[in-house]
């Protein structure tokens, strides 16, 4: 098993492991019924637009839209079979035993794509007099999501160098939650980076207030990329506060032939300066909502357009065919981690202009095919291996356009994220693998 193997599967036992805990944080005590508990519900689901959550038969709560808090509901305080159901649906998505002990109050915060849901009883019962000082407040983090992987969190000055400065929390796992840690009220930034790396910003708050004498719970969910997260702020038996994430990710390929040179800018922020043909480019932050996209090839425009790219989101913008007629082709990326360790996504992108269609092969067995000039596959799924042949082909062409050797194999990493990418620009069109997370 490869290290990076070794350390997926050390973060998925943590989601497990963490999922179990808060599930039984009230414990045993004070079940069957000898008292009463107080819970309310959260949705911070990706793709559930409402839900219904029941205990056993008995519906508890209804119609919670994404992100919203309901009120507090008492119960006899027991162990219960909570269930979650996309409302209006019988079917349920998500099934499990939580005990919820008497005089206690809980928020069950409903998490995860509605295909892989996971629902934690958060308990909300610290005493404010274990409080050192009376300027003092208490923060948790908990990372809610099976999708980004682990993070750093740095709740600082509006103006801390991340570069120079410790993480408030570090190594927070998917799944993960911290314990409270004791910092002085205020309001301060709250930033998010991946593990050990302060240049790759996930989520960027300007301003959270974080008053005295108060427990608060910072959550963190998936964006629909996979990458950026939004975080949401829980005071202990308050309100709740959405810190969505107003960024998007951008990255720029470029498949001119000749070599051709391309720079492209999203309102005024540059993606890429020149990115000689056939390269990947790295993905930028930008401001999401609309804004001008412009594409330059050898420094002439070529493309101006208006486009929208959703918060939370990754994209890739092809830049492709001949220097005097460029083409744009503009992709969705979904780069969420598989939720098995031992499988893999991949897609094939055709970048060749003019090319029969294309087929991409891993060990000899077709993922993708078809995929005409301009266009992407979409992402197939594989078994994670260390030593595996890629191959890309047409019809058209006797030998294979790519493809890896039985000296050199590619390496498919269990819960990774792949894209294969056949580009124009030298003489004979290139194939880059790229390992995506």
């Amino acid at each position: 098993m490869t290290s990076a193997s070794y350390s997926r599967r050390l973060a998925l036992l943590a989601t497990i492991a963490s999922s179990l805990v808060l599930a039984a944080c009230g414990g045993s005590s004070g079940g069957g019924g000898s008292g009463q508990t107080t819970v309310r519900a959260l949705n911070l689901t990706s793709d559930l637009a409402t839900l219904d959550l029941y205990a056993g038969d008995t519906k508890l709560f209804t119609s919670v839209a994404t992100d919203a808090l309901t009120a507090s509901n008492a119960v006899d305080a027991n162990t219960y079979t909570l269930n979650v159901k996309n409302s209006g649906d019988g079917a349920t998505l998500l099934t499990g035993s939580y005990t919820l002990s008497k005089d206690a109050h809980y928020t069950a915060v409903v998490w995860g794509r509605q295909t892989a849901l996971r629902l934690s009883t958060l308990p909300e019962d610290e005493n404010s007099a274990n409080i050192t000082d009376a300027n003092n407040t208490r923060v948790r983090m908990f990372n809610a999501t099976t999708d980004t992987g682990t993070v750093d969190v740095y709740i600082t000055a509006a103006t801390a160098d991340l570069g120079e400065t410790a993480a408030t929390q570090s190594q927070l796992a998917s799944g993960g939650l911290s314990g409270f840690r004791e910092i002085s009220q205020g309001t301060y930034r709250l930033r998010v980076t991946g593990a050990g790396d302060p240049n790759d910003l996930r989520l960027d708050i300007a301003s959270i207030t974080l008053a005295a004498k108060k427990f608060n719970t910072i959550v963190l969910t998936g964006g629909t990329g996979g990458v950026l997260v939004n975080g949401t702020l829980i005071e202990q038996q308050g309100a709740v506060k959405a810190l969505k994430n107003t960024k998007a990710r951008i990255r720029v390929v470029a498949s001119v032939d000749s070599g051709g040179n391309v720079a492209s800018t999203f309102g005024t922020t540059t993606l890429v300066g020149s990115l000689r043909s056939p390269s990947v480019g790295p993905y930028a932050l930008v401001d999401a909502g609309a804004g001008t996209l412009t594409m330059r090839i050898n420094g002439a425009a070529y493309s101006t357009t208006t486009q929208t790219f959703a918060a939370g989101a990754d994209y890739t913008v092809l830049a492709y065919g001949s220097a005097a007629a460029g083409k744009l082709l503009l992709l969705t990326d979904d780069n969420r981690l598989p939720s098995t360790t031992t499988r893999v996504k991949v897609r094939l992108v055709n970048g060749i202009n003019g090319s029969d269609p294309l087929t991409l092969s891993v060990d000899y067995l077709a993922l993708a095919s078809s995929v005409t000039a301009g266009s992407a596959s979409a992402y197939a799924t594989a078994n994670s291996n260390s030593s595996v042949q890629l191959q890309v082909t047409s019809a058209a062409a006797a030998d294979p356009l790519y493809q890896t050797t039985t000296t050199t194999p590619f390496n498919l990493v269990g819960q990774g994220v792949y894209t294969v990418f056949m580009l124009s620009g030298n003489t004979t069109p290139t194939g880059i693998p790229r390992r995506e997370r």
